[in-house]
């Protein structure tokens, strides 16, 4: 990098300050110092091709180019990308990387350092014009018109202010071919291919963000369940949610700081893949439960599934039909200028499909009680998951009550558990010890007899269990140890107990 346009240099003319930085931008190469990687720009000189190269890739390519001698030729066998991080004709380096729109390539940061500037003009020319095909792909994903209509301003407000965060993030449920990733494809064209990224469990399972962390628009597609994952996902992406800044790290290197401007769109077939706690404020939940092979569009005689089909080129699944790409552009105009209420696009819709999202985020024993308070015959319920589930004969070897009495066993109640865990598609039930330590907790009153421990459900007054074998069980309403005195047998008082003084010899209490 010349001199003239080191940061901080004061006598340089501001005009040349900015024909320099534009001749620096179209050098072939563009290091990010501190992840050590390199971004390779386009044969025709417009934007960066999406991989991240190490030095040696970097070498290769610009050897491909024709811009640097084999090495072979190098002296002592040094690249000349080794020396310094800029390289005249070659490369020069940064220090952070944006995508900021309708910004220049090379960005002038509050330190006085440079970052790259990532960000490409869509190719696609919004023109006016009818949608319908789109408006069908968008109301089948939003369930309804209240969905689509908050869905449609989300969209409105990203395309009007790409380089802005939305501040809510869209989870996309349903079964495979409904069209969610028909959806991201449609919004990757009016915010420009280049600046989405399409990412994994693989890239969320993993640290390492760099490649997608300063995108306009992250498509999370195909997330698993939590259990599977072994932990919760909603956490681990509420900075890239709500956060203003967001770290991009990379192996074995410092993580650096970059301004976020994504809107994040996730999609799955899962039931819960992400925990959404009571109060949020970040998640919207489109579920349409509609298998898309067995309804048919009255008005088109076809399948959803052969709809979406149809939107394609023929032999080509990532390709639009020309017509639809025409209802696209004219999607593309309506979003432009359609009114943005942006409060609504800091707030979640609230529907169904989220509230039942938030059900399944409680802890499993939590979620149990709750279905149990809720129904008409708790018992008959109960019953029910105990024997239907996996530890049904358990139930038939012991029985499921404590004696007589309207207590369950410890058997019965933890069978029904993972009844009701396999009712509910959770595939990990609590632990024995945990579920029942938390039905104390409930204020349900621990039971035993001679054959059986148990528990007594919070509905049953202990008033009312008033049989003959219920004498014979035993509330443990106290920690396991301490005496409870029986009304049956009474225990001598402690007066009784101090005259039975066993005889002595005269010589003082015997030993």
């Amino acid at each position: 990098m010349s001199a003239e346009i080191q940061p901080g240099n004061a006598s340089a003319d501001v005009a040349d300050r900015d024909s320099a930085l534009a001749q620096v931008a179209k050098l072939p190469l563009v290091k990010i110092v501190p992840l050590e990687r390199y971004l390779a720009r386009r044969h025709d000189g417009h934007g960066f091709a999406p991989e991240f190269l190490t030095q040696k890739a970097a070498e290769d390519y610009l050897i491909l180019r024709g811009l640097l001698e084999p090495r072979d030729t190098w002296p002592r066998g040094a690249s000349p990308l080794a020396s310094s991080p800029n390289v005249p004709d070659l490369c020069v380096g940064v220090m952070s990387m944006e995508c900021r729109p309708h910004a220049p390539a090379l960005l002038v940061r509050k330190d006085g350092t440079f970052a790259v500037n990532t960000w490409e003009p869509p190719s696609l020319v919004p023109v006016p014009g009818t949608w319908p095909n789109v408006r069908r792909v968008l109301l089948w994903l939003a369930e309804d018109e209240a969905g689509l209509d908050w869905l449609l301003n989300w969209i409105a407000f990203k395309v009007q202010h790409p380089g802005s965060r939305p501040g809510t993030a869209i989870l996309l449920q349903g079964p495979p071919g409904s069209g969610k990733n028909v959806l991201y494809r449609v919004l990757a064209h009016l915010l420009g291919p280049s600046n989405c990224v399409q990412i994994g469990e693989a890239d969320l399972a993993k640290p390492y963000n760099f490649h997608f962390a300063t995108k306009l628009l992250i498509f999370a597609n195909e997330l698993l369940d939590n259990h599977k994952r072994g932990g919760s996902l909603g956490d681990g992406l509420k900075a890239t949610i709500t956060d203003g800044e967001v770290f991009l790290e990379s192996k074995g290197v410092a993580r650096t700081s970059a301004t976020n401007r994504a809107g994040l769109l996730a999609a799955t077939n899962r039931t819960k893949p992400i925990e959404i706690e009571e109060g949020d404020r970040r998640w919207t939940v489109l579920h349409n439960r509609t298998k898309p092979a067995e309804y048919t569009h009255p008005d088109l005689g076809m399948t959803h599934r052969e709809f979406l089909e149809s939107l394609h080129a023929p032999g080509e699944d990532d390709a639009f039909t020309p017509e639809f790409m025409r209802q696209v552009a004219a999607f593309a105009h309506d979003m432009g200028t359609r009114a943005v209420d942006v409060r609504r696009v800091r707030r979640p819709h609230v529907n169904a499909s989220r509230e039942e999202l938030q059900q399944l985020s409680e802890p499993v024993t939590e979620q149990f009680l709750r279905e149990l308070s809720e129904s008409p015959d708790p018992d008959a319920q109960l019953r029910d998951w105990a024997t239907t589930g996996p530890m049904a004969q358990a139930i038939h070897r012991g029985g499921a009550q404590v004696g007589k009495t309207q207590a369950f066993s410890n058997d019965a109640l933890y069978a029904a558990v993972c009844g009701f865990c396999i009712a509910v598609g959770q595939k990990h039930p609590p632990q024995k010890r945990t579920f029942l330590a938390a039905l104390k907790t409930a204020g349900w009153t621990e039971q035993r007899d001679n054959r059986a421990r148990g528990w007594l459900p919070s509905w049953h007054q202990p008033a009312q269990d008033a049989s003959p074998q219920a004498a014979k069980v035993v509330p443990l309403t106290g920690p396991r140890g301490v005496h409870v005195a029986s009304t049956n047998n009474p225990q001598p008082s402690p007066e009784a107990m101090l005259g039975r003084v066993p005889p002595t010899n005269g010589g003082g209490p015997t030993r």
